[in-house]
Formats: structure tokens, sequence, C-alpha cells
């Protein structure tokens, strides 16, 4: 079996066991440079006075919260981080990430952790403040807060009305420290209502704090550019699926992920292929099993018609994806064996797949795929 790497990488496992890549079977590659020249395309496209902030939810959309946070933290172009709850944040500085984490959905986990590990918290309920509160008179110490602020999405926030006084009341708890105010954009890709949730957010600039409102598509059609910071999400992946071919191929996929070939064996024609026997082979061909399957993120709806790539040519998938497993048609390709890497999303040489073709074959989004890829496989930092 040919050697994975030249040089020993960094590799990031959930499950804590020590492994190395060339006993892996299936695992995620993410490029160091992609990553990189994304956050430098976004800084473009900002300008030089708003910032990015590193959206790393559910997972860093996928990409591993972990291996993703470590990445950023050495970025210059990454300014700060955000993430969904208080776990996650907590996750990041059990894993030495140095950089300002904001909790930009909702607390999970004990306050105490909030002053432990130094973390900004979000605020849109007035009794979550006063118990926050506590927790600084407690250690003597102040609490930082964004305020979530609805300017038109209708999900968590403080609606325009409220807002001075949510302010004004907050001003009483003299163990918070109100830095920020933030909303969040319903249909990021569309200039009209974007431009209509930025007039209704101006009254949030008004009181000196922190903003922030752009999301990784708010980032070319908002008309503002004078926030402190833009929440760059899936766009910092790779990923930009509301705009056309042009603006997408200046963004690189970060990840990449791979299996081996567990088996190949020689089928006669008219046989039944996988479960619920869904495909017959039409002649005698050649199949290689590969070791990954639904429950490591290749999406079932790829069953018999979607692809791998293998010695740099598409391998259709044929029967059903199992959970762990998957069969693949290899009688077209040559000099394939055992324990050989398989790419199932990125690029060999002038072939690639991407979230974007998964799309195209099931109607779901990219953000559906990369986030529902297995948080258990191991990620390992390439380039």
């Amino acid at each position: 079996m040919k050697k994975l790497f030249n040089k020993t990488p960094q590799i990031f496992s959930d499950s804590g066991i020590v492994t190395t890549p060339d006993l892996l079977k299936n695992w995620i590659e993410l490029s160091k440079s992609a990553a990189t020249a994304n956050a430098q395309q976004f800084q473009q496209w900002l300008g030089p006075v708003t910032k990015i902030s590193a959206v790393l939810k559910s997972n860093a959309y996928g990409h591993g919260l972990i291996a993703m946070a470590t990445l950023y933290d050495e970025c210059d172009a990454i300014a700060t981080l955000s993430v969904i709850n208080l776990y996650e944040a907590v996750q990041l500085r059990q894993h030495g990430i140095k950089k300002t984490i904001l909790v930009i959905g909702y607390l999970d986990a004990a306050y105490d952790l909030i002053v432990k590990y130094d973390i900004h918290v979000v605020i849109y309920d007035l009794l979550l403040a006063e118990q926050l509160n506590e927790v600084g008179k407690k250690y003597n110490t102040q609490i930082i807060v964004h305020i979530k602020f609805d300017s038109g999405m209708h999900r968590l926030g403080i609606l325009p009305d409220n807002l001075d006084q949510f302010i004004q009341e907050l001003k009483k708890l003299p163990f918070i420290t109100i830095q920020g105010i933030f909303s969040h954009f319903a249909q990021s890709y569309i200039a009209t209502t974007t431009h209509h949730q930025e007039d209704v957010f101006v009254i949030a600039t008004h009181y000196g704090l922190q903003t922030h409102i752009s999301n990784s598509h708010g980032t070319l059609t908002a008309h503002h550019k004078n926030y402190t910071f833009a929440r760059i999400g899936i766009g910092l992946y790779g990923y930009l699926q509301k705009y056309d071919q042009d603006v997408q191929n200046m963004l690189k996929p970060v990840l990449s992920l791979k299996t081996r070939i567990l088996q190949i064996k020689q089928v006669k024609a008219g046989s039944f292929i996988g479960y619920d026997a869904t495909y017959q082979a039409p002649t005698d061909i050649t199949i290689a099993i590969i070791a990954i399957g639904y429950a490591e993120g290749l999406d079932a709806r790829l069953s018999n018609c979607g692809s791998v790539m293998i010695n740099d040519q598409f391998a259709p998938i044929i029967g059903r994806v199992c959970m762990n497993l998957t069969i693949v048609n290899i009688s077209s390709i040559q000099n394939c064996s055992v324990g050989q890497v398989v790419t199932v999303l990125g690029s060999e040489k002038n072939l690639s797949i991407s979230a974007y073709d998964w799309s195209a074959l099931t109607q779901a989004s990219a953000y559906n795929h990369l986030t529902k890829i297995s948080s258990s496989l191991v990620k390992i930092i390439v380039d």
C-alpha cells in the first residue's frame, strides 16, 4: 500500500485513539492553503474596515470543530471565532484556541465556564442577563455580551421597538458589559431583502457598539461596508451556492473526503448488487467495495447515481449506499488494488466532485451534505 504522506501531518481525532494515516480506512483532508485563500478573498470583498469572524457551528459545517479552529487561530485574516453554543466554545478553549470566541446561539453549559474560559456570549433575554450578572458578581468580573437584534428574520433577537429599553435595562447590571449588537440576514443572496434588513439594523448602529450582520452571501449583497465584523461560515469552507459559477470559482473547497478499497471482485452478468437488489449487472463487471457509507456522510440518495474517483477516473456507485460500505463499478479503471485511496469528495488531477455535484443529484443543499459528514472521521491538515 502506497504511503499516504511523505511527512507526518497534523491529525485530529475526536475519539482520542492514536492512529497513523496509512491505517485509516476513511478520513477527511483539510487544505490549509484553501482555507487561507478563502479568508483572504472574503477580506478583499469586505474591504479594509470590516473584519472576519469565522463561524464554526455544527462541527465547522462538517469539517471538524477543533481542526478548523486550529487553522483559523493561526490565520491572520481571521479576527475572531463564532460558535453556536457554550459547549462548542469550551471545547475550543480546552484545545488551546486563543482568539476571541463569541457564542451566537445559546448557552447550554454551566455559566461559570464563561468566566473560566473568557468567552463572549449572546444575550436576548433579560432574565438570562440577570443570571449572568450574578455569575460576574460571584467572580468579580465583567461578562461580555453581544445583543441579538431581530431585524426581520424573526428568529432569536430583540425587536426594534424594544431595543432601547432592553439596552437601558442591561446597563443597570454592574457586571454586564455590552460590547456588540448583531443580527442575521434571512435571504442574504437577495439584495432587496438584505438592504431592507440593513435599514432596520441602522438603529442598532447608534449605540457605539461593535456591529455585525453580514454572513457569507451577505458579504456580496450588503450595501454597508462599515460593520465591525462579518460572520462568515459556509463561504470560508469554499461554498457560495446561491451565486454564479464565476463567484464560486473564486473560492476553493477546503474539505476532501477519502476512503480505501477493501475488496475487488468479479461479478457475473445478471447478478444483483447490494441491498434490495436495486442494481443488476448488465454484463460481467469488476466491482470494488469501499469503506464508506451514509453513516460517514456519503448520502444514501447517491445510490445508483453518484460516483467516486479512483485513478483520476469516475467510478459509478452501484446498488444502495450501505451504512458503512459502498459498492462501485471499476470495470473501466486500470490498476486498482486493495488499500488504494478513493476520493469521495475533492479533486484528482483533472476531475473533481464537490458538494455542489451532490446537491445537483439529491436536491439537498451543500450545507446539508457537508454538515452530515460524520464527526467521528479523523481530520488531517494538508498543504
